[in-house]
């Protein structure tokens, strides 16, 4: 086999500017206590459901918000007409935060319908199928008798209590969000870390360093940003060895809630180290950061997490007067990458190529990184 067909297996797949990754068969690091799993289960009138969001007392995320936006207005007014007419709706799932307010998990689109009809008086009816005489309508125009049905309606609703771990809510969050719009895994990480967490991610997903870094082509869109800033946090704060075991959707979940533990002055460090890892990444390879040169004269590919991951860490536990070495020797550190694609047995580009969130490909990519960064500082060139 040589590099070029592993190569181009690997780089057509891609979508965007963002090589699609292959992350193999990811494993659960460990089994779950059913008894720590604690799911309440509720028929309740719909009107207690609009009492809790009037009160602010469910978390519609702005961000979220945007997405549950996405329905249009004749799909949101069918909604409330099924409502009128007595047809059933499915069940609605929250997950308790620490504080008591609920985090939706599935249900964001229609709450948000009955936020905007019901609370904030904003949707008007339109493109209905049966109710043709409540066509053009708001919510203060029905009667008193709609209004009631509405309010007396029957739901089901499943509340994840908080005392259930945070790993088994993610887990929860994917087997249940089977709506219209289903949330990322990064989405779904962020709704589940809240605070300091959520915000430094979000702050680092829009510096100018990442940016610049990734030649502004990683999209906000989902919190696909999000989602390398905090890929870069877990390996950071919890290294590649001991602490990954093979599921990196797991892996970054813990990583992301280590952001809660850090001290001040810790948080500061590390956006610093990212910072500058970005920036260093940046004058090395220019707008090649993150993408698999082959050769000198390759042509460009997109980004790849792998070799995004595995060199940004490397880059941010370096000292600084390491990282102005190195920059000073990016050349010859760029000759020594090469060498790596070009390793015969292609154990490098296997480990940023198929199979990437396996214990040894994490372990093979971020050594290998490793050892030439060590060669090139190393060297008298």
């Amino acid at each position: 086999m040589t590099n070029t067909s592993l190569s181009e297996k690997s780089l057509n797949n891609g979508t965007s500017d963002i090589e699609k990754e292959d992350l193999g068969d990811e494993i659960s690091l460990e089994p779950y206590d059913p008894s720590k799993i604690s799911i309440d289960h509720q028929n309740v009138n719909l009107g207690s459901i609009i009492e809790n969001l009037q009160h602010n007392e469910i978390r519609l995320d702005p961000e979220f918000q945007r997405l549950g936006d996405l329905w249009s207005d004749s799909k949101k007014s069918q909604l409330i007409e099924s409502i009128l007419l007595g047809l059933p709706l499915p069940s609605f799932y929250f997950s308790e935060e620490d504080s008591g307010r609920w985090e939706v998990v599935d249900g964001l689109q229609r709450l948000s319908t009955f936020k905007s009809f019901i609370v904030d008086k904003t949707l008007s009816l339109h493109g209905l199928e049966f109710l043709k005489e409540y066509e053009e309508k708001k919510y203060d125009d029905l009667s008193r008798e709609d209004k009631r049905k509405i309010s007396g309606f029957k739901v089901n609703l499943y509340l994840i209590k908080k005392q259930t771990p945070k790993n088994v809510k993610f887990l929860i969050f994917k087997k249940v969000n089977t709506g219209g719009i289903i949330l990322t895994p990064q989405e779904m990480r962020h709704a589940l870390n809240q605070g300091t967490p959520a915000i430094l991610i979000k702050e680092l997903a829009e510096s100018d360093e990442f940016k610049k870094a990734t030649d502004n082509k990683v999209p906000s869109k989902r919190q696909e940003d999000r989602d390398f800033v905090n890929r870069f946090v877990a390996f950071y704060i919890l290294g590649y060895t001991d602490k990954y075991g093979g599921n990196l959707d797991e892996f970054m979940n813990t990583g992301m809630g280590e952001i809660s533990k850090l001290r001040e002055n810790e948080l500061n460090s590390l956006r610093e180290n990212f910072k500058a890892a970005m920036t260093l990444s940046h004058k090395v390879f220019y707008r090649d950061a993150f993408r698999k040169k082959l050769t000198p004269k390759d042509n460009r590919k997109p980004i790849s997490k792998a070799l995004y991951d595995s060199i940004s860490v490397n880059f941010a536990w370096l000292s600084s007067e390491e990282r102005k070495k190195l920059l000073f020797k990016r050349e010859e550190f760029k000759k020594n990458l090469m060498l790596l694609y070009a390793d015969n047995e292609e154990t490098f580009l296997k480990s940023i190529s198929t199979g990437t969130a396996s214990t040894t490909s994490v372990k093979n990519r971020f050594e290998k990184i490793k050892s030439i960064i060590i060669k090139t500082l190393a060297s008298d060139n």
